[in-house]
């Protein structure tokens, strides 16, 4: 429920993105730092809150998070501007980053690692849920009351979900760790470390401030340098927060690799569609939150399916597949006109939605059969770094393309001016185009690693690390 709970609230605010531009007047790389705020801060924080749950448990991690997050959309509900309404995804992506690290291993410590395939699976529906009900939500609230009412929902089935979670959560069943086993020093200096890092090449990347090359250059470099030294001290200190070790196995670190290219197309599609479907194609927000709503059904249908069945056969046949539906469905929207047919968005969509599906259950259980229970919830929370910082990136080299391309034929990218001019409309997909076409030959390369990955038997797997 609680992966339910936050994915909802991303695709609330996804689908708020055009109408919050519109009434701040602003243009699409100013507003794209709604939904980056959101993934740097818990980009941040995921990997250090993954190691704390293991070390103090993860109940205490979990509540505290769920608490920061529902913080956060109260002060959503009252933001006057932009730069407040930043601040708050910061807050919300904080808690977030509290959360996501625990979820995953949550579900992995309390399913038998026969089973783990099908709790992922489950998981993977719950994904697929929020995405279905946080566009549809969302844009109901905001065609009849506003984004605010947005901010507002999260409140009340915020506390709505905090309350039973505090009864109901048991740490030792859900750490299942013995408390003497726990290494008694958390490593502050490699989650400092790892938190710069992160920060450096996500600011870098999107460069928020319009600081010339060379400060982009000086930073990215500096980005290098400190994850050499975060390297260098994950290896040496007996605490680490990500034994770097891991990925020595092919399996782990080609799954790694494969998983964050993945979230680059995804991000990429949940993030452009709603401008398009709003502001090219016309339609109101809640309309748009129900034609969004078919990437979801995909994954509510293969999640579980996909992640069942990889408990009996493998990953391989399962990540396969999901990369070449999903390059299937983006290489569909890289084909999308000012004039295309709703139908054919829906296709798109769906298809990428039903890759997400297929792929994403089978590759976090190749993952987490490398590693042992007590390193559960780092590596749940190190998966979900992957989805948040590789969903920054995916948002940040979408929106420069697109703002390029439009900048080339003359037009600034304004959700404002899609809607009103033809020539810009024209541009914005031409740059659309060109993201999903990269993004499809991208994928390939998902495509490739998942035929040679590892081992094609979770069994074998999980007898080593047994």
């Amino acid at each position: 429920m609680g992966t339910l709970f936050t994915v909802a609230d991303t695709g609330e605010v996804n689908i708020s993105l055009p109408t919050i531009a519109e009434e701040f007047n602003t243009n699409l790389p100013t507003v794209q730092w709604l939904a980056t705020a959101y993934m740097v801060a818990t980009s941040a924080l995921v990997l250090p809150m993954g190691r704390l749950s293991d070390m103090i448990g993860r109940k205490k991690v979990y509540m505290w998070g769920l608490a920061i997050f529902i913080l956060g959309a109260v002060f959503g509900v009252f933001a006057p501007n932009l730069i407040s309404l930043i601040l708050v995804r910061l807050i919300q992506g904080a808690g977030l980053g509290m959360v996501v690290g625990n979820q995953m291993a949550i579900l992995t410590t309390v399913f038998s690692t026969q089973e783990r395939g099908k709790a992922l699976g489950l998981h993977t529906t719950m994904v697929g849920l929020g995405l279905v009900i946080g566009p549809a939500i969302g844009g109901i609230l905001i065609d009849y009351i506003g984004w605010r009412a947005v901010f507002a929902a999260n409140v009340v089935f915020g506390i709505i979900y905090f309350l039973p979670n505090l009864l109901v959560l048991d740490e030792r069943k859900i750490t299942r760790i013995s408390f003497d086993s726990r290494p008694d020093k958390f490593d502050w200096p490699g989650a400092l470390l790892s938190s710069a890092t992160l920060m450096l090449l996500l600011l870098g990347l999107t460069n928020p401030f319009n600081w010339s090359t060379v400060y982009r250059s000086a930073l990215l470099f500096i980005c290098a340098m400190s994850m050499t030294i975060f390297v260098i001290w994950q290896i040496r200190t007996p605490s680490p927060i990500l034994d770097v070790s891991l990925f020595k196995a092919r399996l782990f670190s080609l799954s790694v690799v494969a998983r964050a290219i993945f979230f680059i197309s995804q991000a990429s599609v949940l993030f452009l569609m709603p401008f398009y479907i709003q502001g090219v194609a016309g339609y109101s927000a809640s309309e748009s939150g129900l034609i969004m709503t078919t990437m979801a059904v995909g994954m509510v249908i293969a999640g579980p399916i996909s992640g069942r069945l990889s408990d009996k056969f493998g990953w391989r046949i399962f990540n396969v597949t999901g990369a070449a539906l999903s390059i299937g469905g983006t290489f569909v929207l890289s084909q999308l006109s000012p004039d295309s047919s709703v139908g054919l968005v829906m296709a798109g969509i769906m298809l990428q939605g039903a890759g997400v599906g297929i792929f994403i259950a089978p590759n976090s259980n190749a993952i987490m059969s490398t590693v042992s229970p007590e390193k559960f919830g780092v590596i749940s929370a190190f998966q979900q770094l992957l989805r948040t910082s590789f969903f920054v990136i995916g948002i940040a080299v979408a929106t420069v393309i697109v703002a390029q391309t439009m900048a080339g034929n003359g037009y600034e990218s304004n959700l404002k001016l899609i809607s009103d001019n033809a020539g810009a409309r024209t541009a914005f997909v031409s740059g659309l185009q060109t993201v999903y076409l990269s993004v499809a030959g991208l994928q390939i390369l998902t495509f490739i690693l998942s035929m040679i990955g590892g081992s094609p038997r979770n069994t074998k797997m999980s007898d080593q690390s047994s």
